[in-house]
C-alpha cells in the first residue's frame, strides 16, 4: 500500500470517528456563550429610547457566535501540539486526530464567513469588522504568538475575548460609546483571575508543554496576589455605569454583590493559599459575568418597560 494511500485512510478513519460532539467541542461552547451573553448588555446600552427590533438582537447574537466559534476552532489548529502534550487537552479532537487539519479549517473559515455575512447584512459593517479584527487578533497574535512567549500572555490576549459589548453597540449604531468600552473593560479584568485559576490547577502541565503562563514563570504566590488586585480593580469600573447613570440600582446592587464576591473569593485564596480554593474560584469566575452582564441586562429591560 502506498504512503498515499495510508495518509487516505487514515484521514478517513479520522472523519468516520467524529461525532458532532467534536465540532460543537472545538467552538468552545463555554466560552462563546459568554462571548455572547455580553453582547446583549452593548446592544441595549447602544438604544436608551428603545428596545432594539428582534431581528438585530438575534443577528447579533447569532454573528457573534459564529466570530467567537470560528476563533475557537483555529484556536484548536493552532494550539493541537500544546494540546497533544497536555493531559487536560490531548483528547481535543484535532489533537488527538478524530478530525483532520484540512476539516478543521474548512469548518473555521465557513464559520468566520458566515460571521461576516449575518453581521454585515442585518447589523453594521462595523459590527462585522470588530468581529474580524478580534478574530485575527485571537488566532494570530495571541494563539500564534503571544500564548508562547510572554507571560501577559492572557492579560494582552484576553482583548479578543473582550470585544462583545463593542459588537453589539456597533450593531445597533454603527460606533462605540464610552459605555460599551466600561463593558470591554471589566472583560478584559476578568480575563486574567479567570484564567490564572486555571494555570494554578494546571501548572505542571503548562510547564511540561512550555507554556509561560504566571504561576510557571513567577510562582503560585504571585499569580495569587495577582488575581486579586485584578478583582480589586473590577470594582470602580462595574460602579461607573451606575456613577454616571447609564444603568440604575437594580444593576449596581447586584452586579457589585457579584463583584465583591469575587473580590472576597481571590482575596481568601491570597491569604490562605489554599489550593483547594482554586477551582472554586474559576468556576465562580465562569458564572461572574453572566451575572454582572445579566443584572445589567435586567436593569435595562425593566427601566425600558
Amino acid at each position: 500500500m502506498s504512503q498515499t494511500s495510508v495518509l487516505y485512510d487514515a484521514s478517513q478513519t479520522a472523519q468516520l470517528t467524529a461525532s458532532w460532539r467534536d465540532y460543537f467541542q472545538m467552538t468552545k461552547p463555554t466560552i462563546t456563550l459568554l462571548v455572547v451573553v455580553t453582547v446583549f448588555p452593548g446592544v441595549l446600552l447602544a438604544s436608551p429610547a428603545t428596545i432594539p427590533h428582534m431581528s438585530l438582537i438575534l443577528a447579533s447574537l447569532v454573528g457573534t457566535w459564529l466570530a467567537s466559534s470560528s476563533a475557537a476552532v483555529f484556536n484548536h489548529l493552532v494550539d493541537a501540539d500544546i494540546d497533544r502534550s497536555m493531559t487536560r487537552t490531548h483528547r481535543r479532537p484535532v489533537a488527538s486526530g478524530r478530525i483532520d487539519r484540512s476539516t478543521a479549517i474548512i469548518f473555521a473559515t465557513v464559520l468566520g464567513l458566515s460571521s461576516v455575512a449575518v453581521l454585515a447584512m442585518w447589523t453594521t459593517w462595523l459590527a462585522a469588522v470588530i468581529a474580524v479584527l478580534a478574530n485575527g487578533f485571537y488566532v494570530l497574535f495571541y494563539s500564534m504568538y503571544l500564548k508562547r512567549r510572554t507571560v501577559q500572555n492572557i492579560v494582552i490576549g484576553g482583548a479578543a475575548g473582550a470585544v462583545g459589548p463593542l459588537i453589539g453597540w456597533a450593531a445597533v449604531d454603527a460606533s462605540i460609546g464610552w459605555p460599551a468600552w466600561m463593558l470591554f473593560l471589566v472583560i478584559f479584568l476578568w480575563t486574567p483571575p479567570h484564567f490564572w485559576a486555571l494555570a494554578l490547577k494546571y501548572k505542571d502541565d503548562y510547564a511540561a508543554a512550555g507554556i509561560p503562563m504566571m504561576p510557571v514563570v513567577f510562582g503560585e504566590e504571585k499569580t495569587r496576589k495577582q488575581m486579586f488586585w485584578y478583582t480589586v480593580s473590577l470594582v470602580p469600573v462595574v460602579a461607573s455605569l451606575w456613577v454616571f447613570g447609564v444603568a440604575g440600582s437594580i444593576y449596581m446592587t447586584f452586579a457589585m454583590a457579584f463583584t465583591l464576591y469575587f473580590v472576597w473569593m481571590a482575596w481568601r485564596l491570597m491569604v490562605t493559599r489554599d489550593a483547594k480554593l482554586t477551582m472554586p474560584l474559576f468556576h465562580y469566575s465562569c458564572l461572574y459575568l453572566f451575572g454582572v452582564f445579566g443584572a445589567l441586562m435586567l436593569d435595562r429591560l425593566i427601566v425600558g418597560l
